[in-house]
């Protein structure tokens, strides 16, 4: 399903589970009853409840969005950069040349492994909450070391990349002797030191 289907589901559902409540309370006379019990659960419960599982659905998916991701201002610098033709910055050759079809940014900051994309979401959060709360400093940086599995993921079995990395180098890569960035940096563009936002 795609987002808009999504959304869609999740509004209709939800207006729904209010007509039918309000038509519960205003209008239906009928008496204390396991129907009206079940009726009552139904409009509570399953029509809401169904709304809310849509609804998320669709905001999790809208949230892998580069467009989500610049949606706080302190993160328009890499946005920009992101459509700049002049730039040569990493992120921006991907996003230019559409070796990452959509969702770039979620797709190079969320690990490849079981809980990489419940990890994410989480990290999401926080970014978020951190962003309301005015509990950021500029520069925005990474936090911890980046996985440059993540790279390889995509990179490793590419014949471009085979072509122009020999054993040697594919095997310092793998046992994190090199990151990519010594040779492909810079990821993003700089951004000035201006302390806590």
């Amino acid at each position: 399903m795609t987002n808009l289907s999504l959304e869609s589901i999740a509004l209709v559902t939800g207006m729904a589970a209010f007509c039918f409540l309000a038509g519960l309370i205003l209008f239906w006379k009928m008496p204390d009853s396991p129907a009206r019990h079940w009726l009552l659960l139904f409009g509570i419960a399953l029509l809401p409840g169904l709304a809310l599982l849509f609804g998320s659905r669709a905001a999790i998916e809208k949230a892998k969005s580069p467009e989500f991701c610049g949606s706080c201002h302190v993160m328009d610098p890499f946005i920009t950069d992101l459509k700049d033709p002049k730039s040569q910055t990493l992120a921006s050759r991907h996003y230019q040349n559409r070796y990452i079809l959509e969702n770039q940014c979620y797709t190079c900051h969320t690990d490849y492994t079981v809980f990489g994309p419940v990890k994410a979401k989480l990290t999401g959060l926080r970014h978020l909450w951190n962003y309301e709360t005015r509990n950021y400093r500029i520069p925005i940086k990474h936090r911890g070391p980046y996985n440059f599995e993540n790279c390889l993921h995509c990179h490793g079995q590419a014949k471009i990349f085979l072509e122009k990395h020999d054993a040697d180098v594919r095997k310092q890569l793998e046992s994190k002797a090199v990151t990519c960035l010594d040779c492909h940096a810079p990821v993003h563009p700089e951004q000035k030191s201006a302390g806590k936002k």
